[in-house]
């Protein structure tokens, strides 16, 4: 079979259409181009596209068209069975992406009838999904080879003689599932459950006997526990006769009490009408005027004392000397002046001259004396008017504080004058006493009321006792507190219903665990069930047994013929530097250099010459599993990236010697693959 071509909706390819040719296609594109895309798309047209995985990772999510188209597509392939046949898949439904599936002969309407969505692949390849998906289908991320019970059948179907029709691990599983059934599995293995029923059917017959004298012992302590607590309640029932007693009579002291307060009210009330004292109001209101008085009384009084210091200033101010001229001095620098003017006339009168300087000095003498007497005449002016001007301050001030006094004394005499037309009295003394008095007398009645209201208010929150409650001798308190007996009575009824439920629970428990000898007949039962189990589940071991030891012939018979396979593979993909390889079941590798020394574990080489073992086992695999008559296509998504430029040329040569009898489409993100076989018969070259 092979791939000639395709049109996909699907991922990053939308209405895409790629030919392929015979033998090896490398098809080149780079990076997130749709190259795992178009692998993943191949797969899907032959098995179709899983619809159970869930999240954003499962194929039907991850492979949605970019732009929101249904996902569909076409696929021709030409088969040795049924000639050129067209598959297609498309989206119906959005809960079954690529669910209608339709295979017809090219060129034809004609149906194939032998292939359906389920089994298309199966058929066409020869190999069921898993087989297909590790063997011919290689992914860089998926090289390596897990084990499948698939592929594990198919390659004991061609090594071996022959058992196609299970493999050892799905036998291996069955028996497993049989012992875990029996035993393995603690909550739901079938003896250890039958050996918890029997152990715990044997705890009911021992348990069977003690619930009997339990249930006795409880119903004693019953009788003993009833008896305490009608003793109890008796001495809580004389406390409460007690107390009701009590609060009889605190009810009628209650009530005379608030009939006194009433009266004694009613007394005070009379006594305020009696003397004709104004309403509470008016005595609050002249009460704050007094008050106001008050205050106005002591500025006033401030206002006295301001006005005599004032006073005082003035007087002060008047007694102390008036400023004067300095007569002194004028009289000094008059004489001085008088002698300056002199000199000059008596200069005329002497036979001599007197000197010009001198004559200058005496004019100059005279002028001084004469700008100092006119100075000094200013200076006395000035002391005279600033005196003047301190006594008028003085007895503007003065005026200030009468005016002052005068208004502060009009203003008491207008508000005394309203209080005494509300108040006896002749004073603001007698009418502040008179005023304190009478509203000391209207508090006190006001408690007085209040105190009645409330006592009044008490009786009637509480209804009148029954007249039983006074009657009858007086009651006898029990020597303990109500407390006492209350909290013993609690705890007698906690032990009480401690032992009610004891007995309850013998009682059930005897009731549930049924008759002894039924339960004997069925632990009986249980037992002879249980051996037949453990018969069963050592024949199932020893089946087990047998299988593993079959295993082990079988893993010696297919693994040295499947690594001898592969080391062929590997030793050209190296370059002949390793030669010998041994696999076992789970395909770990053990290698061996030609140049001799011990096997080496494949995990401990570099990481392209494990992508390189990998692909040695997988070509062998395919070699092995895959039917020849079918020419399964291979399909490599950038398996040689890993690949240093020799080992992938050494790849490439076997490709292009195994696309002689099968199609191989190698994707890859590189030139190198294609610059190398460039010009290369069977060899095609691809862009996607």
């Amino acid at each position: 079979m092979r791939f000639r071509a395709l049109n996909a909706t699907f991922g990053r390819l939308e209405r895409r259409s790629l030919s392929f040719a015979p033998g090896l296609n490398i098809i080149e594109s780079p990076n997130e181009s749709g190259k795992s895309t178009l692998a993943a798309f191949l797969r899907t047209m032959l098995y179709g596209l899983s619809t159970r995985e869930r999240g954003t990772l499962a194929d039907k999510n991850r492979y949605l068209p970019w732009s929101g188209l249904p996902l569909r597509g076409t696929l021709e392939l030409e088969t040795e069975a049924f000639g050129t046949v067209t598959l297609q898949r498309d989206t119906v439904r959005a809960n079954s992406p690529m669910g209608r599936f339709s295979a017809v002969y090219a060129g034809t309407g004609n149906a194939v009838t032998e292939l359906n969505a389920s089994s298309c692949g199966e058929t066409l390849l020869g190999v069921p999904r898993e087989v297909y998906e590790r063997s011919a289908f290689i992914r860089q991320s998926g090289l390596a080879v897990e084990p499948d019970a698939e592929l594990e059948r198919r390659i004991a179907a061609l090594i071996t003689t022959g058992e196609e029709g299970v493999s050892y691990s799905e036998a291996a599983a069955a028996l497993k599932k049989q012992l875990n059934a029996r035993r393995a599995n603690a909550r739901n293995g079938q003896i250890p459950v039958l050996e918890g029923e029997i152990e715990r059917e044997e705890a009911l017959l021992a348990e069977l006997r003690s619930l009997q004298a339990e249930q006795s012992e409880a119903e004693d302590e019953l009788t003993g526990l009833r008896e305490r607590e009608h003793l109890l309640r008796a001495d809580l029932a004389a406390h409460d006769r007690a107390d009701r007693q009590e609060r009889y009579a605190a009810w009628e002291q209650a009530k005379r009490d608030a009939e006194r307060a009433a009266g004694e009210a009613r007394t005070v009330r009379q006594l305020l009408a009696d003397s004709h004292a104004p309403a509470r109001e008016v005595l609050e209101e002249n009460r704050d005027r007094l008050r106001f008085v008050a205050d106005l009384e002591q500025q006033r009084r401030d206002a006295e004392a301001k006005q005599a210091d004032a006073e005082r200033a003035l007087n002060r101010f008047d007694a102390a000397p008036r400023p004067a001229y300095r007569w002194r001095a004028v009289i000094a620098w008059l004489i001085l002046f008088a002698i300056s003017l002199a000199i000059p006339a008596a200069a005329r009168l002497v036979p001599f001259e007197l000197p010009s300087a001198a004559l200058c000095g005496c004019i100059a003498a005279a002028v001084l004396s004469a700008a100092l007497l006119i100075l000094e005449w200013r200076r006395g002016r000035l002391r005279l008017r600033a005196h003047a001007q301190e006594r008028d301050a003085l007895s503007a001030a003065l005026r200030e504080a009468e005016a002052v006094c005068a208004a502060l004394q009009t203003q008491i005499d207008r508000r005394m004058a309203l209080v005494y037309d509300d108040i006896p009295a002749g004073d603001a003394v007698s009418a502040r006493y008179y005023v304190d008095t009478k509203l000391a007398q209207y508090g006190t009645l006001e408690r007085m009321e209040a105190d009645a209201d409330n006592r009044r208010r008490y009786c009637e929150s509480f209804p009148e006792p029954e007249a039983a409650d006074a009657g009858g001798p007086a009651a006898v308190r029990p020597e303990r507190s109500r407390e006492a007996l209350q909290y013993e009575l609690d705890r007698t009824a906690e032990r009480r219903t401690e032992a009610q439920r004891r007995a309850d629970y013998a009682a059930g428990r005897l009731q549930a665990v049924g008759d002894a000898g039924e339960l004997a007949a069925a632990l009986a039962q249980k037992r002879e069930r249980l051996s037949v189990l453990q018969d069963e589940y050592a024949a199932v071991a020893l089946a087990l047994e047998a299988l593993e030891r079959a295993n082990t012939v079988l893993q010696n018979r297919f693994s040295p013929a499947l690594g001898k396979r592969a080391s062929v593979y590997f030793s050209a993909l190296t370059g002949g530097r390793y030669d010998a390889m041994a696999l076992d079941r789970s395909f770990h590798a053990l290698i061996s250099e030609a140049a001799g020394g011990a096997a080496r574990d494949a995990a401990l080489l570099s990481r392209g010459t494990i992508d390189q073992l990998y692909l040695a086992i997988r070509l062998a695999i395919c070699d092995t599993v895959l039917p020849e008559e079918k020419h399964v296509p291979l399909v490599l998504d950038d398996a040689l990236i890993n690949f240093d430029d020799a080992r992938c040329a050494a790849a490439l040569e076997l490709l292009v010697k195994a696309a002689e009898t099968r199609q191989i489409l190698l994707l890859t993100c590189q030139h190198r693959e294609a610059a190398y076989l460039a010009g290369r018969e069977n060899v095609t070259i691809l862009t996607l």
